[in-house]
């Protein structure tokens, strides 16, 4: 199952839920929700992270399918999807997918003008880790804004509202670590 809508469907019906009540649970509403499993829209960054939230389940499930139980996962960046989200961002999981631990790594790259939603927001994971691995962004959070550049790094509390966004003619890509 590749597409994110199906997947998001079939995670939902996995644990009997309707489309109220993962709404409720995420923090999105109803409409949204059905929205995005219809395919009638995308989601950003922040409403894969209030879905994953509301289904206990990493942003990486809504990508990866199992595979074989290991107890080491190595792989290749080249062999994660890159999947492109609204506002002009692509997200890649870099969650182990049979182990997942007490935190969510994942790979964010802005296009110039790309921000992770339309409007800040907030999520249940309390502490988020990110390091600009290329370019430079800006990280607006609880009514301030912060410039960081490549090779700094800024520790958060997701739960108040934040926003990324880069406003510079350059890409930029952020390594982003959620805590579960």
């Amino acid at each position: 199952m590749n597409n994110i809508a199906g997947k998001i469907r079939f995670l939902r019906e996995e644990q009997g839920l309707s489309q109220r009540a993962l709404a409720e649970a995420s923090g999105i509403s109803a409409a949204a929700l059905s929205q995005l499993e219809s395919e009638q829209s995308s989601p950003s960054v922040a409403t894969l992270e209030k879905l994953a939230d509301g289904l206990g389940k990493t942003v990486a499930a809504f990508f990866l399918d199992s595979v074989e139980d290991t107890d080491v996962e190595i792989f290749s960046l080249d062999d994660r999807i890159a999947v492109p989200l609204k506002g002009g961002s692509r997200f890649t999981p870099l969650t182990a997918q049979r182990r997942p631990a007490g935190f969510e790594p994942m790979l964010v790259r802005l296009e110039p003008a790309g921000k992770l939603d339309e409007a800040l927001y907030g999520i249940r994971s309390a502490q988020v880790f990110v390091w600009v691995r290329r370019g430079r962004a800006v990280l607006e959070h609880a009514g301030r804004e912060y410039e960081v550049h490549e090779t700094q790094s800024a520790y958060y509390d997701a739960r108040k509202p934040h926003n990324w966004r880069n406003p510079y003619n350059e890409c930029c890509e952020l390594l982003m670590v959620r805590s579960r």
